[in-house]
């Protein structure tokens, strides 16, 4: 009875401040629509840069000791330490040298900072739960890297995926302050059109924004399961029929 209630209790907590969201007039902003296509492109290539170099340095860390490998780990996690926004400002400046200030690429790079370092350590703990012998049995079992991913190594580490998914969407859609400041009000993305609208008298546009907010993480959540239940599905069908044909 307890738990039920405690239970009980956090949805509520989670779920009610969300109906004072629900817009009295479900009036579309035209504004949104570049924003929404923006922020969407914006998600997809931040999570496929995260699931890239995440992927890469969380293997070579994993297994490795040493002191250059420690202050690797350092170095990559000196972002949750220090200010995101402190280290932007020098970026900012370095991207207006190079060309990348006010520019979709700039955003993009920008904006591994808050979510590169959750991704390594991920997939770091990822590798370390599946254990160095089991890598080594997976590269015996198939010798094909892309068929040993598809295969083995990703659908053991689905979790590590989806939590990686889920988190850069949620960090990546939440960014106000680096988006602002290297894109510079030229790159739009949703969070620039909600915090204004709150500070203003645009209640419902706010509204609006602030249930995309809310909806893109559950839209890339679900989509993501879908996805990975495909995946799994294969997976299991190329096993099932592998088996079929050695018993024959």
């Amino acid at each position: 009875m307890k738990k039920t209630s405690v239970i009980v209790c956090i949805v509520l907590l989670f779920n009610v401040p969300l109906i004072g969201l629900i817009p009295g007039e479900w009036n579309w902003n035209p504004r949104l629509e570049a924003t929404l296509g923006t922020t969407i492109a914006m998600v997809c290539a931040v999570i496929l840069l995260n699931h890239l170099f995440g992927y890469m340095a969380g293997k070579a860390i994993a297994f490795q000791t040493g002191t250059r490998i420690r202050i690797a780990e350092f170095l990559i996690s000196l972002p949750l330490f220090v200010p995101v926004l402190l280290l932007s400002f020098g970026l900012y400046l370095t991207w207006i040298r190079l060309g990348l200030a006010d520019r979709f690429f700039g955003v993009l790079l920008v904006l591994l900072l808050p979510t590169l370092p959750y991704t390594v350590r991920l997939y770091t703990n990822g590798f370390q739960t599946l254990g160095e012998r089991m890598l080594e049995q997976m590269v015996l079992l198939e010798g094909n890297r892309f068929k040993r991913w598809f295969y083995l190594t990703g659908p053991m580490l689905r979790s590590t995926l989806q939590s990686v998914t889920l988190l850069v969407t949620v960090i990546t859609i939440s960014q106000y302050a680096l988006v602002a400041l290297i894109g510079g009000g030229i790159v739009r993305m949703i969070a620039l059109e909600v915090f204004p609208a709150y500070s203003g008298n645009s209640q419902e546009v706010a509204r609006l924004a602030t249930l995309w907010l809310i909806g893109l993480p559950i839209l890339f959540y679900v989509l993501q399961a879908v996805i990975f239940s495909s995946w799994i599905r294969i997976v299991r069908r190329r096993l099932n029929g592998s088996h079929d044909t050695t018993s024959q």
